[in-house]
């Protein structure tokens, strides 16, 4: 390659990288911050439990000198009933619906029935409202799985997934201080201070939300100049399988449903969620069992977010950077955890510091979690398998949530909460192995396809994004012009990752 195309392929690949940084600063904050508010969304009612709603609402029940929470834990579980409902018609929603609108709409509409909390006045009507909310709430995680797999690379997304995803660590600080501010001057009802406050932010969000981000990188809008627009276009050929905006398939369907990996994805997102009762929605009352009062409680919900955001960023970062380690990273990012439930069920409550540590430590289940979807994300191909297989895994994240809800027994609080703490670990073992497992089936399938390829099956050649060969970003750099890409990207064939021979797993 002469000096004069070297000095162009240089030029472009900063260009491109001015791109990204630019995607980066326009979707990254709005995607941060929507999935941010939907956690403290949920997390209000953990510091609403110890602020009131408990007895407003009649959530507990006394018999014979013990209290039980059972209607806690229903209530807390019913808004993922309705999410569960919601969450696969949504992936495949949005394989129809422009992504950036419909989910501006649906925020909106979420705010508008998390305001409504404070009608509630009993128990029915609270467990009623949850549902209808883990509804609309479905929509996030989907629309935003579905973002990152439009804008980014597979190679370039789980730092990003990573960096919204860090949103519940950086929303559970300033939420447990927004929480105690609101809980100290919401008068007799400090509960639903919390509530008009979290609601009344999310409709405004929505707008943002709606105004903000481009539809695609084919229709960027105005943020972009026409040299801009024309990197898009070239990033969005090297990265059809991205595209979400196509008709429904069932074909589609009932591959993602018959393909074992779905069900591995599901399985594991419900065992790393096991995770989230001991965290979110039982975190507050956990640590007010060590001796706290509930100002106390709340103000140490903070070092957990803290937590959370730099495991997240450690192994976000580390998948990003070096290839095919992202199974192996899954496993290790599992060890905080299940030291952390160790120390809390093991070591003595008094002093608190050893409990505290080990709850903290726990709170780093987010990291599994954002390997896992960007596992599945750069794994599958098909605007609707992507979107069906998105949906397990928000369907494994209604079953964990759902059922670490009736995990925590208030009657255990004598024994330290044991059976919380020895599903904690029995989950994080299993997600550990179905990472390993999902490693030996990504390399199984590579091999099969590469020795098609050597076989003369043009076919099976690999291109860029996958996992077992160099990436067309690289070899452009070393001056190979033979690289397959799409010349029109409106004619791009939807196809799923087992139809098209030449795409490689990411391990």
């Amino acid at each position: 390659m002469s000096s004069v195309d070297s000095s162009e392929a240089a030029r472009l690949r900063e260009a491109e990288k001015r791109v990204v940084r630019k995607i980066d600063r326009l979707l990254l904050p709005i995607m941060l911050i929507t999935y941010g508010l939907q956690y403290y969304d949920k997390s209000v009612l953990g510091t609403a439990a110890v602020y009131g709603i408990l007895k407003d609402l009649d959530l507990t029940r006394t018999i014979n000198g013990v209290t039980y929470t059972t209607r806690y834990s229903t209530a807390t579980a019913a808004f993922y009933y309705g999410y569960i409902v919601a969450v696969l018609p949504m992936g495949l929603l949005f394989a129809r619906l422009p992504l950036a609108k419909t989910a501006a709409v649906c925020v909106v509409i979420w705010g508008l029935v998390c305001i409504l909390t404070v009608v509630c006045h009993n128990y029915p009507g609270f467990v009623a409202q949850r549902v209808i909310l883990g509804f609309v709430e479905s929509a996030v995680s989907p629309a935003f799985v579905a973002v990152c797999a439009l804008w980014w690379k597979p190679q370039e997304q789980a730092k990003r997934i990573g960096f919204f995803y860090s949103a519940t660590g950086v929303f559970s600080m300033f939420s447990a201080l927004i929480n105690i501010g609101l809980g100290k001057t919401g008068g007799s009802h400090p509960w639903k201070s919390m509530y008009y406050f979290c609601g009344s932010l999310t409709i405004a969000w929505g707008f943002v939300i709606y105004f903000f981000i481009p539809d695609s990188p084919l229709k960027p809008g105005r943020y972009f100049t026409e040299e801009e627009k024309q990197i898009l276009i070239k990033r969005f050929e090297e990265n059809p399988w991205g595209n979400t905006q196509q008709t429904i398939k069932s074909r589609q369907i009932l591959e993602a449903v018959l393909d074992i990996k779905s069900w591995l994805y599901l399985s594991m997102g419900a065992a790393i969620y096991i995770c989230n009762g001991s965290v979110t929605a039982f975190g507050a009352r956990i640590i007010s069992g060590f001796g706290y009062s509930s100002l106390q409680s709340t103000a140490l919900l903070v070092p957990g977010g803290f937590v959370t955001v730099v495991t997240i960023a450690f192994f976000s970062y580390f998948a990003d950077k070096y290839k095919n380690i992202r199974t192996l990273l899954l496993p290790v990012s599992c060890i905080p955890v299940v030291v952390g439930a160790l120390v809390v069920w093991l070591a003595p409550w008094h002093p608190t510091v050893g409990p505290l540590i080990g709850y903290y430590l726990v709170a780093s289940f987010g990291a599994p979690y954002v390997l896992l979807l960007s596992l599945a994300s750069a794994n599958t191909a098909g605007a609707t398998k992507k979107g069906v297989t998105s949906g397990f895994i928000f369907v494994g994240y209604n079953v964990g949530n759902i059922v670490a809800s009736y995990l925590v027994f208030a009657q255990e609080k004598p024994i330290k909460y044991r059976s919380t703490w020895i599903a904690v670990i029995v989950c994080m073992v299993f997600a550990s192995a179905g990472s390993i497992a999902l490693r030996f089936m990504y390399i199984a399938e590579n091999k099969r396809r590469d020795r098609l390829a050597r076989g003369g099956n043009k076919n099976a050649n690999p291109i860029e994004g996958t996992g077992s060969v160099e990436s067309a970003e690289k070899l452009a750099g070393e001056g190979h012009t033979d690289i397959p890409i799409i010349e029109n990207p409106e004619r791009y064939q939807d196809k799923t990752d087992k139809e098209l021979l030449e795409f490689r797993y990411t391990l």
